[in-house]
Parts: structure tokens; C-alpha cells; sequence
């Protein structure tokens, strides 16, 4: 009985002195106006009877199944401790001076002990309740003056589990909610302690930049950048940057603690958190990043493994990179892979817009360098081919591995082969490239070698999105 748990002092404070059962709001009242309908003081400590000034008020008619707003009148009153057990309502005294208002988190799915804090003005209120849902009081007004305007925000946040956060105001009294649900995540293999130790290959940094992707959304401004190193794979990172949010976090996030850290410039920019991962969620084996976010230092194989979502709500991706195999080869052939024009290469792609320099190594050409032309590779002018290990497609620029052999006149035809050399193993492979549409491309071999000479082989095969589109040769003596 609540009788057993609390006492009244002669100066009305009520206090709870032992058990840790949690009484409603309305139990309070209705154990006070009992006391109070007394002839005479029956409970020795206990100042309440008839005699005395009436202690407790509630809004509203009697009703167990809904919240209770209790006014306590009169100088009666709880303090931080008696509150810690009583629920499912409000109190409020010394007028309209003090209030704690109920707070109750609902939801589902709820993982089994999903632990629970809140955060009031900026700090962790110390948590006295079991993990799972709470229902709980929480002291919103003293002395006449709102603590942070009477809002809270309760979070769930247990690393190898979905976050949740819910924020809420509680100067209207009664019981107010916070929706939190939380759920496994499959993305998250490592436990805390090998996740946060990660820190040595991922760096995070705020402040304004631009960059471009070569995906296809051009310069697009971040606020901050998540930097891997170490070979530091996207999963990795996405739990790390999901760890050093967890609610027992002591790392900092753009000046905030991690454990209350919800999205990059805490509201600063307008970006919606993301409450289940505030770095963003893992998908299908995809970072769907938070937005705000650059990833710098993603190793080759993972640049399709995430997005991102710059400062102005652009999605972003990497382009898709591409490349060409060519296996069962014979050494000391010669191999060429290029364009299908159908009935041969395409050897038209481009023209010179000025005649080539004796002693020089670049030339300038008139069209476009086409998106899925190599960083690095071969170029033929005038049939002639010359590796190149540079080109700059702002100024349509290629740089050749040594001199020009011979001047090439001004409108001059072009071409990159995709592979263009005398294979030195059984399998060749072109310069990755930058997919840009399917095609379809050519491939001649060729060995006259006397003593090991082959019949010349040809053919066509497609080329797609894929790393490693190619096909083999087939090799046919021919003596």
C-alpha cells in the first residue's frame, strides 16, 4: 500500500521512505483524501485530517484509466526522490510553481531491454527506471520558470540495434508521449568495442566543400567529411560512425557528444535526422549516408557501395567503373581491343585542332573526350598508336609517354583503343574506365612469329556496366 511506502511531515512534504513499487498519480491523491476525511490524526507523522487544509486537487473528475493532473494544495508536496515513484500523470505545487509532467514511451517493434534516456536541457537525466518502455515523471518547472522551455527528448540507442529519439513538451501536464521503436540491425557484425576500434581508419571533420564525383550531379557542396584510410571498407565505416552514437558514446560529433548527436549541424542546415542511424542506414549492403556527408578514401571495389546526399538535397553517386579482360592470349601476340563500328573499328572518334609538335607530347582534339575514353591508355593518329598517360577533358588534352615520332597535321583522325599492345601474359586488361553506355566492342589478334605464328582471330562481344566485361582469344596455329 502506498500508506507503507510514503509519509507526510507536519509541514506537508511527502516523501517516499521505503519499497519500490510505482504508484499512479491518481494513488497518491486518492491515499491523501482519505487521510484527509479523517475525524481525527490517525497516523502518527501523518498531519492530515479533517482539521487540516486540503491537500490535493485533481483536473478533471476521477478516472483510472486515463492520465491524472493533481494539484497539490495547500504547501504539500513531492520532491525529486517521491517522484522517481509515482506515474501516469502530473503533479503540480507551490501553486503553479513546480510541475512534473508524466512521460511514457510507446512504439513498435521494441527490441527486448531496449535501453532508455532522456535528455533535458542538454543532459542525461539519471536514469532510475528498467530498460524497455518507460513511464515515468520528470520535473518540467521549478521555482516558477520552465527547465528549457519544458522539453525533453527521449533516445534508445544501443549499438547493434536500430536508434530511435522522440522529442517531446511537457508544460501541459498530464502524460505526454514518445514514440521509440528499435530493431536488429543485420549490418552490424562487429560489437562495439571492435567497431569503435575502427577510430585509427576513419577521420571525421566538418566545415564547408565541393566536390564532384564524376557521377553525373557536377560540384555539389558537404558540410563535413568522413575520411577512410587503412583499408577501411564502407562497412566498416558505417558501423563505426553507428558506434560512436551509441548512448555510452564519448566521442564528439560537429561539437556535440555522440550520444545526443542527430544530424550535421544540429539543425544549423535544415537536414531531417536520420533516426534509426544518425550517419545514415545500411541497406542491402548499400550507405545510404546521412546528408551533408562526403566520403573521402573509399577503396575501388566500394564505390558502389554508398550514396550520398549533398548540402542542397542532391542524391550523389560515383560513377560506375568499368573495365575489359581479354584471357586466353598467347605472348607475343598482338592485341588490339577498340569500338564496333559493325563492320570494323570506329577509327574516327576524334581530329586533331592543331597539327602535333615535333619533340612535343600533347595534342588537342575537337571533340569531347567521350566520358568512357581511360584516364590512361592508348591513342592511334593517323593509325599509329602512342600510349598516353594523361588527358584533361576540360581542354581536351592528351599527354603521350614520350615525343610524337612524326607531325601530325591539323584534323588529323583519332581513336582510343581500349587495349592496344603485344600481350607480355596470357591475359590483358584495358585501364579502368568510367561506363557511360553499353556498347559494343572489336577484338583482333594477331601473331606471324615464324615457327609459333597463329591464324589471326577476330570478333565481338558486348560491353556493359560491369568491372570485367571482356572474352578470350582462341588460339589457332597456323603452320
Amino acid at each position: 500500500m502506498i500508506a507503507d511506502d510514503f509519509t507526510i511531515s507536519a509541514g506537508g512534504n511527502i516523501r517516499h521512505t521505503s519499497g519500490a513499487t510505482v504508484y499512479t498519480v491518481l494513488d497518491l491523491h486518492q491515499w491523501l483524501q482519505d487521510l484527509a476525511d479523517d475525524g481525527s490524526i490517525s497516523v502518527s507523522g501523518d498531519d492530515v485530517s479533517i482539521l487540516s487544509a486540503n491537500p490535493s486537487k485533481l483536473d478533471g473528475p476521477r478516472s483510472a484509466i486515463k492520465p491524472m493532473l493533481l494539484n497539490l494544495l495547500n504547501g504539500f508536496n513531492i520532491d525529486d526522490d517521491a517522484a522517481k515513484y509515482i506515474n501516469f500523470g502530473s503533479v503540480q505545487q507551490d501553486g503553479t510553481n513546480v510541475l512534473y509532467t508524466g512521460l511514457k514511451s510507446i512504439g513498435s517493434p521494441l527490441v527486448a531491454g531496449s535501453p532508455m534516456y532522456v535528455v533535458q536541457a542538454g543532459s542525461k537525466l539519471t536514469s532510475y527506471w528498467p530498460d524497455g518502455h518507460i513511464q515515468i515523471m520528470v520535473k518540467c518547472k521549478t521555482a516558477g520558470t520552465l527547465i528549457d522551455n519544458a522539453d525533453v527528448r527521449v533516445y534508445s540507442r544501443k549499438y547493434g540495434q536500430t536508434y530511435g529519439d522522440f522529442a517531446a513538451n511537457l508544460i501541459a501536464g498530464g502524460e505526454q508521449p514518445a514514440a521509440i521503436s528499435t530493431a536488429v540491425t543485420d549490418w552490424t557484425p562487429l560489437d562495439l568495442a571492435g567497431a569503435l576500434a575502427l577510430s585509427a581508419k576513419v577521420t571525421i571533420t566538418t566545415g564547408s566543400h565541393f566536390k564532384d564525383t564524376g557521377g553525373g550531379a557536377g560540384s555539389k557542396e558537404y558540410k563535413g567529411t568522413i575520411t577512410l584510410s587503412g583499408g577501411c571498407t564502407i562497412a566498416e565505416a558505417a558501423q563505426y560512425c553507428q558506434a560512436i552514437c551509441d548512448e555510452s558514446s564519448t566521442t564528439t560529433v560537429d561539437g556535440v557528444l555522440g550520444w545526443k548527436f542527430r544530424a550535421l549541424g544540429d539543425g544549423a542546415y535544415g537536414y531531417t535526422p536520420n533516426g534509426a542511424a544518425p550517419f545514415g542506414t545500411v541497406a542491402g549492403g548499400k550507405w545510404f549516408v546521412a546528408q551533408g556527408w562526403y566520403i573521402a578514401g573509399a577503396l575501388a571495389g566500394d564505390l558502389q557501395k554508398y550514396q550520398m546526399i549533398s548540402h542542397d538535397g542532391t542524391t550523389v553517386t560515383n560513377p560506375v567503373v568499368s573495365g575489359i579482360t581479354i584471357g586466353g592470349l598467347t605472348v607475343g601476340a598482338r592485341i588490339l581491343v577498340g569500338r564496333d563500328s559493325g563492320t570494323g573499328f570506329v577509327t574516327n572518334e576524334y581530329t586533331l585542332a592543331g597539327a602535333t609538335t615535333s619533340g612535343g607530347n600533347t595534342c588537342v582534339v575537337n571533340e569531347a573526350i567521350k566520358a568512357d575514353t581511360p584516364d590512361t591508355g592508348y591513342i592511334r593518329v593517323n593509325s599509329i598508336p602512342y600510349a598516353y598517360t594523361a588527358l584533361n577533358r576540360g581542354t581536351k588534352t592528351f599527354t603521350i609517354s614520350g615525343t610524337w615520332g612524326l607531325v601530325h597535321a591539323i584534323s588529323s583522325p583519332a581513336w582510343c583503343p581500349f587495349i592496344d599492345k603485344v600481350a607480355a601474359s596470357t591475359s590483358e586488361s584495358s585501364s579502368n574506365y568510367t561506363y557511360s553506355a553499353d556498347f559494343s566492342a572489336r577484338l583482333k589478334v594477331r601473331k606471324g612469329t615464324a615457327g609459333s605464328s597463329l591464324q589471326p582471330f577476330e570478333t565481338t562481344f558486348a560491353c556493359s556496366s560491369s568491372a570485367s566485361n571482356g572474352t578470350n582469344a582462341i588460339a589457332t596455329a597456323d603452320e
